[in-house]
C-alpha cells in the first residue's frame, strides 16, 4: 500500500513482551479529497486491553498531521460493540448503516459507517488522549 501510495499498515506489538498482536491501517488514501479509511485487527487474546484505541489514536495523529487529512472513515460490523466503542472513544461519529454489507463467518451482516472530521479531532483530542 505504501509503495502504491494508497495507504499504510502498521504492526501492533505489545510493549510488555514485544509480541505481535495485530495491525492498524489506513487505506483508500486520497490526497485530492484529503481522506482515508481506518482499519484494525487484533488477536482475540488482545481484545479489551485498549490496544486498538492506542494504535488507532497514534495512526490518526500521524495521518492528520503528516498527510493533512480532513476526513477519516471507518466501518464496523453492527454486532461488534467493542469496535464501535473504540471508534467512539477516538471521536468518530456514527453516520449510517450499510445494509447486508459484509459476510462474517458465513453470516450476512450490516455495517456501521463512522466518520471523523479534522476539526472534531482537534476539539476532542485533549479529552481523548487523557
Amino acid at each position: 500500500m505504501a509503495e502504491e501510495g494508497t495507504g499504510t499498515r502498521l504492526a501492533v506489538d505489545r510493549v510488555s513482551d514485544g509480541a505481535f498482536i495485530g495491525w492498524c491501517s489506513l487505506t483508500r488514501w486520497n490526497p485530492d479529497y484529503r481522506s482515508a479509511s481506518l482499519g484494525y485487527c487484533l488477536d482475540d487474546a488482545a481484545w479489551g486491553h485498549g490496544y486498538a484505541t492506542e494504535a488507532a489514536r497514534a495512526l490518526l495523529q500521524w495521518a492528520l498531521d503528516t498527510l493533512d487529512l480532513n476526513r477519516v472513515q471507518a466501518e464496523t460490523d453492527t454486532r461488534n460493540a467493542a469496535s464501535a466503542r473504540v471508534l467512539e472513544k477516538l471521536g468518530f461519529v456514527r453516520e449510517g448503516t450499510l445494509r447486508e454489507d459484509c459476510v462474517v463467518n458465513g453470516e450476512v451482516s450490516d455495517s456501521w459507517v463512522y466518520g471523523l472530521i479534522r476539526r472534531e479531532w482537534r476539539r476532542a483530542a485533549p479529552l481523548i488522549r487523557s
